[in-house]
């Protein structure tokens, strides 16, 4: 993923360095739209053309080896972007929308950034056969320069292509109504250009290519979009979406191997949801008896070996908008923690120089998450009413601050508030700095959701109505250029903070983090790429005994066959969990990502080296083996298979036993009928429960909101309380389907 994420939008380093440039748009009438993969000369007779004419990856500003021209007008109530790219093959899988299948060929884009002030990107993409996905750019960076991309935000927009002769041609129609600007009939939006490809020229290298300049020498990258689209006299249409949905599902179990299944009665569910907008910089949205429910199975993680909760990401539709809002590096919103709303509504005011986002939900079964210095306990429990209020200030396209208040109000007078502020400030081209501070007060319900009598420090784990303060600082001064980039790094979390709202999972440490780079882009046949990363931490209590100090020594590069290596050696002097201290012991882990064909890519990351084993009475010392393995094999542009495989274990260092060994080995097979109609077959058995999991599901989806999904749940065991079974066999097993449909 951190590949795929790297290597899509490497061209977002958008220069600093090029002119500015205004394109002012005619509107034309939009009876001349027609949206069907061929660019016709109605549609661009009075278009402006756009050139992408710059390589980002792996070349920089060179001329790419494709040429692709963009022509974009615009309607009362739409924006239209034509895309004719010449190319000597196309590769335009059918997928799904937001596989990243997609992006295994050719495909373009557009960027929006409709405030100009660097809030955000609006990130719309499409391939030839109009498979389409989107997302959101954030501000921020990885520890490798990686970008901050939520790919789970989805726009209603319509695209279409076709294969020519020469190429291929793309078609975008893009509803005003559906992005957020600011007031007003006319309208300036930083917008930019961009495409992916296979170069045959160079060794089937992934190209990259933008109608910017790019620069690798800058802090901001959203601030650098340097073409401005210019439309005036718009409509301004105010949404008002009704979104009713019907739900059913039968459930059924067995005990004993000779009983036959007990069906449960069938379960119906209903509610609706409104999203009205009172002008186009404020919106209101509110669900009654919300289906919140995520169809598709969460791929399950190993967490044997893990001494805190693991968390899963979002995919809700009514969290995913206006998320951007709650971007924090400590994770102090975490919105699964809303698990079961019985009622939820949200208020988003982005004028253009502020944004304000209010959440709130009533909940019928709270999750409640207990962090310590070395352990996290949880539990789900009871009734809770919960608000988040955000406001951000955007001083300039550099520059911003921001106010967080949640709180959280549990049935029997329990509580748990948190207060935060927070700026991001880029003061020069290659400096920024980073700053978060929150508060937090609590008062622990009385309740029996945590069955843990352990303590920490003078508290118990229990949940016995505690009261708790506490508070938390991120800080971070960041150098980003070219062939350096370099960060220090600060965090700090009293034994007393948490987020009832977030997901804090350890506290009571103050963590210090260095970390210096050296890349080159020699962009040569065996080379394509190459950095060097040095890092290290220091962490302690608030006591200030040390916790773990480490040092860790990066290599990464991009070789032949699009292979992106990334080695990692750690050297840890000391760590600790609990009262219990390790010293001077050594790891590594190697990550591979490949595609050395069009129809096949491959994943493989290995861990090796001495490790703790957590989850002992005493924890020890021992050889650690973690191998990840997943890979997508098209067999057409329609099908496509996905297995992986998760592997972990530790083995005892005077023996050959080990501490915990086991593996998940999941597939995933999907037949892509149209863009919006597919039929998938997911299985997946985990060694660690002994436990074979099947869901067939089939889904139509012709836009983000509308769906219809029909499909099931078997789970299969072969240990019953009666007999163990020669083969699986199910002893759970669930029927559903839910319908969905969008009204405009």
């Amino acid at each position: 993923m951190k590949k795929f994420l790297l290597i899509i939008f490497s061209f977002y380093f958008s220069n600093s360095i090029s002119q500015e440039t205004t394109l002012v748009l005619n509107k034309i009438d939009q009876n001349k739209f027609n949206i069907d993969g061929v660019i016709s000369e109605d549609e661009i007779n009075k278009a402006k053309i756009l050139e992408i004419i710059y390589e980002a990856e792996p070349g920089l500003n060179t001329t790419p080896s494709q040429e692709t021209t963009g022509y974009i007008t615009y309607s009362d109530k739409y924006l239209y972007v034509a895309l004719k790219a010449k190319r000597e093959r196309v590769i335009a899988p059918l997928t799904t929308r937001d596989n990243s299948a997609l992006f295994r060929g050719d495909f373009a884009g557009i960027t929006i950034d409709s405030y100009g002030d660097a809030r955000n990107n609006i990130l719309l993409i499409s391939n030839p056969s109009g498979s389409q996905t989107d997302g959101i750019r954030l501000p921020g960076t990885s520890f490798g320069g990686g970008l901050n991309i939520n790919l789970n935000i989805n726009f209603d927009f319509q695209s279409s292509g076709s294969i020519t002769d020469e190429g291929y041609e793309i078609e975008f129609l893009i509803p005003l109504s559906e992005l957020p600007f600011p007031n007003g009939k006319n309208q300036s939006w930083k917008f930019e250009l961009f495409t992916g490809y296979i170069d045959d020229e160079n060794q089937g290298v992934e190209v990259r290519a933008a109608s910017s300049k790019s620069s690798r020498d800058a802090s901001c990258q959203l601030c650098l979009i340097d073409h401005t689209i210019v439309m005036n006299d718009i409509v301004i249409d105010k949404k008002l979406d009704f979104l009713p949905y019907i739900s059913s599902n039968i459930s059924g179990s067995r005990d004993k191997y000779y009983d036959r299944i007990n069906y449960e009665t069938p379960e119906l569910n209903y509610g609706i949801g409104v999203n009205m907008e009172l002008n186009k910089n404020l919106s209101i949205e509110a669900t009654l008896n919300p289906d919140f429910s995520q169809v598709e199975s969460d791929a399950t993680k190993i967490d044997i070996n893990s001494p805190t909760a693991i968390n899963y990401p979002e995919r809700r539709p009514f969290f995913n908008r206006g998320i951007d809002a709650l971007d924090y590096q400590l994770d102090v919103f975490y919105s699964r923690s809303i698990n079961n709303p019985s009622f939820a509504s949200k208020i988003i005011n982005q004028g253009r120089n502020s944004r304000l986002y209010v959440l709130s939900a009533f909940d019928e079964e709270t999750p409640y998450l207990v962090p310590t210095q070395f352990e996290s306990f949880s539990g789900v429990g009871g009734k809770s009413f919960s608000n988040v209020i955000r406001y951000q200030n955007f001083l300039d396209s550099k520059t911003r601050i921001g106010l967080l208040a949640s709180n959280r109000y549990y049935e029997g007078d329990a509580y748990g508030n948190l207060y935060g502020l927070d700026a991001l400030v880029n003061f020069s081209d290659v400096w920024k700095f980073e700053f978060e501070l929150f508060l937090n007060n609590n008062k622990e319900p009385v309740a029996n959701w945590i069955d843990s009598d352990k303590k920490y420090g003078e508290r118990s784990v229990q949940l016995d109505g505690e009261t708790i303060n506490g508070n938390a600082v991120y800080a971070t001064i960041r150098r980003d250029t070219e062939i350096w980039r370099s960060f220090i790094e600060y965090t700090q979390l009293s034994d007393g903070f948490r987020s009832d709202l977030g997901f804090i999972t350890t506290n009571n440490q103050k963590k210090y983090t260095l970390w210096h780079s050296f890349n080159q882009y020699p962009n040569k046949d065996f080379i394509k790429r190459y950095r060097v990363s040095l890092r290290q931490d220091f962490e302690y209590s608030y006591s200030h005994d040390i916790s773990r100090s480490n040092f860790q020594g990066y290599l990464g590069f991009l070789t032949v066959l699009n292979t992106d290596v990334l080695y990692n050696y750690e050297y840890n002097f000391v760590k600790s969990h609990l009262e219990f201290q390790f010293r001077d012991f050594i790891n590594h882990w190697l990550r591979v990502e490949t595609q050395p064909a069009d129809f096949i890519n491959f994943n493989i990351f290995y861990k090796w080296g001495k490790d703790i084993a957590y989850r002992l009475e005493t924890p020890m010392l021992g050889m650690v083996n973690d191998i990840r393995f997943s890979s997508e094999i098209s067999i057409n542009d329609n099908f496509r298979i996905r297995p992986n495989i998760n592997y972990s274990s530790i083995k005892k260092l005077d023996s050959n036993e080990y501490y915990f060994k086991g593996y998940i080995a999941r597939l995933d097979i999907r037949y892509q009928f149209t863009n919006s109609l597919d039929l998938r077959l997911i299985s997946e058995y985990n060694d660690f429960s002994e436990q074979f999991f099947f869901q067939p599901l089939i889904s139509w989806r012709p836009n983000p909101d509308t769906i219809f999904y029909l499909g099931g749940n078997q789970n299969y065991i072969d240990q019953f309380t009666d007999y163990n079974s020669p083969h699986y066999r199910v002893n759970k097993t669930q029927l559903f389907l839910k319908f969905q449909y969008l009204f405009k």
